[in-house]
This record gives structure tokens, C-alpha cells and sequence, in this order.
């Protein structure tokens, strides 16, 4: 074993301790916790390799390797909220994130039209949306939408999108004051 390799066990351990610690803590607050937790697991640490794959790709600027990975997570059967909870679709919500920031910073690269970026979105947030539990994944990507309509000339919807992104992050920001008072 490499000692790169030897120094990343202790982090995927802490990872895997870190996202079966969380899983417990939203069962305790009532939140929807999820009916099948190991499958949550299991895709929080496919969904980190991928991540790390996608980083490496972009330091290599192979852009275009790093969105076909990304969309090739598309392709994968996600969980629904009833067996992922919360949870799976927050990380759905991350990939679909991080795609569309990956396309719309790289139009030339696997170029997309705004309307199927439009369609990737919607396909990303789904129906649920609005019933997840207020986090970063989701307003990013509801800001996104909102970049993604502006594109489009769809100023009305776009302004929609970014204030329930914007809603969203003051959510996120009073729960951190109130956690974390200055």
C-alpha cells in the first residue's frame, strides 16, 4: 500500500463514521431519515471517489473528461427520498450542482443549449425539492436554474429561482448564527 494510500484510510474511515454519525443525528431531529442508510453510504462514498476523479480531471484541464464523468453519474439509478431520505437527495442535488457549474463556466466544451441545461436542472432538483430539508446543495443548485433562465430570457422565472435560492441561504445562515452565535 502506497503511503499516500495509508495516509487517505484515516480520512474514508472518519468519511464513512462522519456520514453514518449524520444519518443517526437526522433520525434523531425528525427530519426524513432514510429507510435504507447503508445504500446512502454507499453511494456518499461512491459519489466521493467520483468527486476526487472530477478534481483531478479539472487540475488536468480535461474539462470535458470531468463533465462526462459527472453526466455519467446522471445516468446511475438515484434513491428515492423514501429509501435515501433527505440525504440522497441532497448528494443528487450536489452532482447535478456541480455539473452545471462545470457546463455553464465551459460552454465550448461539450456544448449543451440552455434549454437542455434548463432540463438537467429541473431533472436534478425534481419534484421533492421544495420538501428537503433547507441545505447548500439544493440553493446552489436552485441558483444555478436561476443563471440557467436568465440565459434564456426568462428574467421573471430567473428572478423566482434566485429568490428561493436566496431564501434558502438565509435559512442556512440563521441556523448557523443560532448554532454559532458571534
Amino acid at each position: 500500500m502506497s503511503r499516500r494510500a495509508r495516509g487517505m484510510l484515516p480520512v474514508a474511515l472518519g468519511m464513512l463514521l462522519g456520514a453514518l454519525a449524520m444519518l443517526v443525528g437526522l433520525a434523531q431531529a425528525g427530519r426524513l431519515a432514510p429507510g435504507q442508510p447503508d445504500k446512502v453510504v454507499a453511494l456518499g462514498q461512491l459519489l466521493d471517489a467520483e468527486h476526487r476523479r472530477v478534481d483531478l480531471l479539472v487540475e488536468r484541464d480535461d474539462v470535458a473528461g470531468a463533465i462526462a464523468a459527472l453526466d455519467a453519474l446522471r445516468e446511475q439509478q438515484w434513491l428515492d427520498r423514501e429509501s435515501g431520505g433527505d440525504v440522497a437527495v441532497q448528494l443528487r442535488h450536489d452532482v447535478y450542482g456541480r455539473l452545471l457549474r462545470l457546463r455553464i463556466d465551459n460552454p465550448k466544451v461539450a456544448p449543451v443549449p440552455a434549454a437542455a441545461l434548463l432540463d438537467i436542472a429541473d431533472e436534478g432538483l425534481g419534484e421533492e425539492y421544495r420538501d428537503v430539508d433547507t441545505n447548500p446543495f439544493t440553493a446552489r443548485l436552485a441558483a444555478l436554474r436561476g443563471e440557467i433562465l436568465e440565459q434564456l430570457d426568462r428574467d421573471d422565472d430567473a428572478l423566482t429561482a434566485y429568490e428561493e435560492a436566496l431564501e434558502m441561504n438565509r435559512v442556512l445562515l440563521e441556523r448557523e448564527l443560532e448554532e454559532n452565535p458571534p
